[in-house]
């Protein structure tokens, strides 16, 4: 029993964390080959980004007229 947290150590820095670091690299991988295999990706990735900027300005000025000023606070506000 007092071995354990030595065992667990051990385990930790030889087994789960290379096989997190493998994982994470292979989606990264999988991603770019989905990423280099459909060229419109981009495309639709600027369409869908220009969409919900144009959302955010749409609810900012609603925001603006129902409360004025709001912006200001949130700046204002720590953290």
């Amino acid at each position: 029993m007092e071995d354990l947290p030595g065992v667990l150590a051990i385990i930790s820095i030889f087994i789960v964390l290379p096989g997190m670091v493998l994982h994470y690299l292979t989606r990264n991988k999988e991603i770019a080959a989905r990423a280099a295999g459909d060229p419109t990706m981009n495309a639709r990735l600027v369409d869908i980004a220009e969409r919900l900027e144009r959302r955010i300005d749409a609810i900012e000025t609603l925001l603006e007229h129902e409360v004025p000023g709001w912006k200001q606070t949130q700046q204002r506000r720590p953290g």
